[in-house]
This record gives structure tokens, sequence and C-alpha cells, in this order.
């Protein structure tokens, strides 16, 4: 349930970028085990507050690390990273005017201008978003006996019941 937000910017990402691969296992990025370019995703959950009976507002900040390409042929440059475009991803959250719907998981994210920090082969895109996650309504009592929906209603008039 928690990993939605992972699942929703992955989404994202390969709008974007549908050939660029996406990581999500922490172990297998911080052994160096993937291949380049690619993108990381990893959120962290801020908050889980109760947003309606039926729904949660959940804020949670989310980090993105585009590592660049350094497969180059030329002579001077061989092994200097390439820099990758990050300028349609930005694009696309501007003209998504940083509201973006997550077509598979049914979430919408909401979110906030990124902080970006660049470094010698990567670059580190970090947002602070939220989305409304749907909570089940409960079918069962606690003792296990199913909750019965009320289908008539009777009230009483000037001494008589009436089913409504």
């Amino acid at each position: 349930m928690m990993d939605v937000g992972v699942k929703a910017w992955a989404e994202i990402v390969k709008r974007v970028y549908p050939d660029l691969p996406v990581l999500r296992d922490r172990a297998q990025w911080q052994a160096g085990n993937f291949e380049r370019p690619s993108v990381f995703i990893e959120t962290d959950m801020v908050s889980d507050k109760v947003h309606t009976p039926r729904s949660d507002r959940i804020i949670e900040d989310v980090g993105l690390v585009f590592h660049f390409d350094k497969e180059r042929i030329e002579g001077a440059n061989e092994g200097e990273p390439i820099p990758f475009d990050l300028n349609p991803f930005f694009l696309y959250l501007r003209q998504q005017r940083y509201n973006v719907a997550s077509r598979r998981f049914g979430v919408a994210l909401v979110i906030e201008p990124p902080r970006i920090r660049s470094g010698n082969d990567r670059a580190e895109v970090t947002f602070r978003y939220s989305y409304l996650l749907h909570v089940p309504k409960s079918l069962v009592r606690e003792d296990g006996e199913p909750i019965q929906k009320i289908n008539h209603f009777y009230i009483a008039h000037n001494g008589e019941e009436i089913d409504a």
C-alpha cells in the first residue's frame, strides 16, 4: 500500500523517458549493480493524516537520482559522463501544473517545486508531494459478524410505524 508513491513516480518517469531503466531496490543501487543511464527512485513518508472517513492524505518526499551514461568513444572525453537532459521531465511537470494523475494506481500527485543537486555523474531531484489514498470500508465487525446494510427505515407518526 505504501509503495504507491514509488510506483506512481516510476510511471511518470516512464511517460517522459520510455527507454530509461527505473531502479527501486536500494541495495542494488548502493552496490552499483545497474546499467547507465538509469534513474533510482526512493520515497520517504512525511505524514499520514485522516482526510475523510474514507481517505487518508499521504505526504511524502521523493528522491530521483538520474545517472548519466559514461560510454563516450572520443579520445579526449573517453569515460566522461554524458549529461542527461532533464528539461523534458520538468517541462512535463510544468505542463501538468505539478498535478499528475497516475493512470495505473488511481492517485493524483500534488507536487511542490523541485530541488536539484548536480553531481559529476548524476543529478538528484527531490520533491515533496501529497496524494489521497482510499481507505476501504470495513464490512465485518470485530467479532467476525458481517455488517448489514440498512435498506429499510421506519418512522413513527401519529402512533403508527411507517416504512419510509
